[in-house]
């Protein structure tokens, strides 16, 4: 009966029952009516613009952009579709693709040139594309043709956070504020931005009033969560965290960042505790690890410290970006080369010297005039019984600080093992000239002395 009655079912009635079908979510079924609709009409324009919304949502990217063209051919003068069309996949992580959603939004600006929406995607595809000179052009051309430039402004602030100049990052947020103070993921980027440039007042002050606004807004509540950890308002921080948390219990960053919160204030069960759940959302966060093995050491669990250590040692470190030889160094190369760093000291402190010179060597040598990075390999390697690498490291050392007190110390002590006498004599007279009262250097001298008395006996 249905199906006889849909033969004399004309496109709207089949284009209102696709409506139907997908506000309530049944996108398999909306989309056979609208394909009813576009059998009985295919000259539709808005018909195919919708059915390209439904493939898109139901992740069909190449048959959605084809839609969006369809719709284009037949409405040319409407620059919505290009942008849909411009919109389809993740254009961003492609440069061909990038250039191919960058023509039809050009396309797109050259049809309607006070749209906002086009020029701040065609500013972004730019960026992507590496010609910077060109999106600040269209930048400005936005700014000149359209009246409430919102999105322009953000797409610029964007590329400019992302490149480090946080001064204009921060004016085309507040300009985009301007025109429209109400929007509150923008001011939410604002005071991200403020608190990077370390106005924190006014940052905080920012955030409170997204907060008024939005009382439930996780985002907002995580980064004012973290920029009072900054100020040392660890209370203030804790009580976002936790209001985090009751609205997403399985929220990841919010767990980790109580974890360290409890970390500070010495409540070593709490953070293993908060660690352990991260783990257990996200198994994959390996640097996680290292805050638990902290805590379980601290905690006085040296064994449980011990086998997150080797749990973390398994997943990809940060040293594995960086290549002997390889002068290129990853993005983020401080914090890299600070967990580096951390990885190294915690592995030594649970006695895992083998560990530790191997994780600690890739950070020397990332890192080839950090004074302490070859210090603690050259402690490391001495601990697992690598004289040869402990005095390489130690030489590095003074190659860098020559004043270096415990280097000299070092490659005496690893020169009086080796049996070498003169040598390990000549090194502890070079420490004790810089330190004459090193009771270090002095042992190490007299033991030179009675070695050299016991050969001389036995001869």
């Amino acid at each position: 009966m249905s199906d006889s009655h849909g033969q004399w079912r004309d496109g709207d009635e089949w284009a209102e029952e696709a409506r139907r079908h997908f506000e309530a979510g049944r996108l398999k079924e909306a989309e056979t009516a609208l394909r009813q609709a576009l059998s009985r009409s295919p000259d539709r324009p808005e018909w195919h613009f919708h059915l390209g919304r439904l493939l898109e949502q139901a992740d069909r990217p190449d048959e959605a952009r084809e839609s969006y063209l369809r719709c284009h051919e037949l409405d040319p003068d409407a620059p919505e579709p290009l942008l849909a069309a411009a919109g389809v996949g993740d254009a961003e992580e492609n440069p061909e693709d990038a250039r191919q959603a960058l023509a039809l939004v050009e396309r797109a600006v050259s049809l309607d040139r006070s749209r906002d929406e086009a020029h701040a995607r065609r500013i972004v595809l730019l960026d992507v594309l590496g010609r910077h000179d060109d999106a600040r052009t269209a930048f400005y051309e936005a700014q000149e043709f359209v009246e409430r430039p919102t999105f322009s402004l953000i797409a610029m602030a964007d590329r400019l956070e992302e490149a480090g100049d946080l001064p204009r990052a921060a004016w085309c947020y507040r300009e985009a504020l301007r025109h429209d103070a109400e929007f509150s993921e923008v001011r939410r980027l604002y005071a991200r931005c403020l608190a990077r440039q370390g106005e924190h007042p006014k940052a905080l002050q920012h955030y409170m009033h997204v907060l008024r606004e939005m009382p439930g807004d996780t985002d907002t509540l995580l980064d004012c969560a973290e920029l009072l950890w900054q100020l040392k308002r660890e209370g203030e921080a804790i009580e976002k965290l936790h209001r985090v948390v009751e609205l997403e219990p399985a929220n990841v960053r919010a767990h980790h960042m109580l974890g360290a919160l409890e970390m500070r204030a010495s409540r070593w069960d709490r953070a293993v505790l908060e660690f352990e759940l991260v783990l257990k959302l996200e198994p994959d966060r390996a640097m996680v690890r290292l805050d638990l093995a902290e805590a379980q050491l601290r905690r006085g669990r040296a064994e449980e410290g011990r086998a997150s250590l080797r749990a973390f040692m398994e997943a990809s470190g940060p040293w594995h970006a960086w290549r002997e030889g390889d002068e290129s160094r990853p993005a983020g190369e401080e914090r890299t080369a600070e967990h580096c760093a951390r990885a190294g000291g915690l592995l030594m402190a649970a006695g895992m010297w083998d560990d530790a010179a191997r994780v600690v060597s890739h950070l020397a040598r990332a890192c080839p005039d950090r004074a302490d990075a070859w210090r603690a390999l050259a402690r490391a390697c001495f601990e697992s019984g690598d004289l040869a690498g402990g005095s390489h490291a130690a030489e590095r050392v003074l190659a860098i600080e020559p004043r270096c007190v415990i280097s000299h110390h070092n490659l005496a002590l690893a020169a009086l093992r080796h049996g070498d006498l003169d040598l390990a004599w000549r090194r502890a007279r070079l420490g004790l000239r810089i330190a004459r009262t090193d009771e270090g250097l002095r042992r190490i001298r007299s033991r030179v002395v009675f070695a050299r008395l016991r050969k001389w006996l036995r001869l």
